[in-house]
């Protein structure tokens, strides 16, 4: 796979690099729900990771597809019945889309493993 494309984010941060791949070992490991993993790697999607966006391609798709379940600390502002509901709704995209989430996360993880011995913390361009 080429990490070097037309459609990068900046030059590789290692710092971002380390959170980027700490996100996918947690929703390769199951920590936390599918939808939460895909939050926390789509959130260092828009970062200066250095790999080609289109890695992170489906994470935003299903990202977008449940930004409207409930998670973390909003959740104490549910009701149990409407939570209820809901749950099970996330539940029923979750497995519709964990095979596609977790090949995915397995190739970001390989892109993000293989370009990190090149990052640095700051910007080469700036040295």
């Amino acid at each position: 796979m080429n990490f070097r494309s037309q459609a990068l984010s900046g030059y590789a941060n290692s710092i971002v690099l380390q959170h980027l791949e700490q996100a996918l070992r947690d929703l390769l490991s199951g920590r936390g729900s599918l939808t939460e993993g895909v939050r926390d790697v789509v959130q260092w999607a828009r970062s200066n990771h250095g790999l080609d966006d289109e890695h992170f391609r489906i994470f935003v798709g299903v990202d977008s597809d449940t930004d409207r379940f409930p998670l973390g600390a909003v959740r104490e502002k549910w009701s149990e019945g409407a939570l209820r509901e809901v749950d099970a709704e996330r539940l029923v995209a979750e497995n519709h889309y964990r095979e596609l989430v977790m090949d995915s996360s397995r190739s970001l993880l390989e892109a993000v493993v293989a370009i990190r011995p090149k990052a640095t913390y700051t910007d080469p361009r700036l040295g």
